[in-house]
């Protein structure tokens, strides 16, 4: 459980036929103009931006941009209201002897005790301590970059999804097993830590390897409603709205790579409404 919770924080991520690429052409239908479906993974790290000109070209001849949620127009007030418990806390979630190794372990990344983040559900504490050890090569992570390359060019930009939609998938899992998972996440020293399951994620990324990246996030501890509502329930209105934008406008839509695979998945979600899927291959420049 505890390497799902890791993973699934980056890739907020097997059939056969799933690892040719993560750029993806769809047509048919009512699209007037092909659109693009493009798998991201949310880091900094350098690497993840070095595909070739095939990606670019992709996004540049089409209209209109979409992400999972249009992340610079949300309420910052609302953010933080998710992210914390209301009735709840860490040192209520925790034993007294967890909470002060949970507390040495936090001042040491972050310079500040678990005081300070007592309120915040664990999810997202694993969240930020995660990014903090992270490769930031670049000013923004991947899905971001996209939308602000978007905004330079004057796209039409869209969300497939709504903010609520991911922070109910969220609370599907309680915030007993979130602080379960958190402390193990931190403290377990019996198999590869944190920081070596990211450098695997990220290697099967960088190979097109979706069906080992969903085999590496799917564990059947986590809840069968997280799974329900984080993947197979967003996945089906993602698809949604992808299509009634596409239906206006040619559109690149970015959407992490754990969404694309599977038969619940975004492609063959397409293909049983009709749309041609099919993988646009390119090269990554630096590996």
């Amino acid at each position: 459980m505890k390497h799902t919770f890791i993973l699934v924080l980056a890739i907020i991520i097997g059939v056969q036929g799933f690892s040719q690429s993560l750029l993806w052409k769809v047509s048919g239908k009512k699209m007037k103009s092909p659109s693009y479906i493009y798998g991201t993974i949310h880091i900094q790290d350098k690497r993840v931006f070095s595909f070739d000109q095939t990606v670019t070209d992709a996004f540049e001849s089409c209209d209109a941009f979409a992400m999972e949620i249009l992340m610079d127009e949300l309420d910052q007030q609302e953010i933080k209201d998710a992210m914390l418990m209301k009735d709840n806390s860490l040192d209520k979630l925790l034993t007294s002897e967890q909470y002060k190794i949970l507390d040495s372990i936090v001042k040491v990344s972050t310079g500040s005790g678990i005081l300070m983040y007592n309120k915040m559900k664990p999810f997202f504490l694993s969240s930020q301590l995660m990014q903090m050890n992270m490769s930031q090569d670049m000013d923004l992570a991947l899905d971001l970059y996209f939308l602000n390359k978007a905004r330079e060019a004057d796209k039409m930009c869209y969300g497939v999804e709504e903010f609520a939609d991911q922070i109910d998938a969220i609370d599907a899992i309680s915030l007993e097993d979130q602080a379960e998972m958190l402390f193990e996440g931190l403290t377990d020293t019996t198999g590869n830590n944190d920081m070596e399951q990211l450098d695997e994620m990220l290697v099967e990324y960088m190979n097109f390897n979706l069906e080992h990246l969903f085999d590496m996030t799917n564990d059947t501890a986590l809840p069968a409603e997280f799974n329900q509502a984080f993947l197979i329930d967003r996945n089906v209105g993602m698809v949604k709205s992808f299509i009634k934008i596409s239906k206006k406008h040619s559109l690149f839509c970015a959407v992490g790579a754990a969404h694309l695979p599977g038969e619940t998945g975004i492609i063959e979600l397409l293909r049983k409404k009709g749309y041609t899927v099919e993988p646009i291959i390119f090269n990554w420049k630096e590996k």
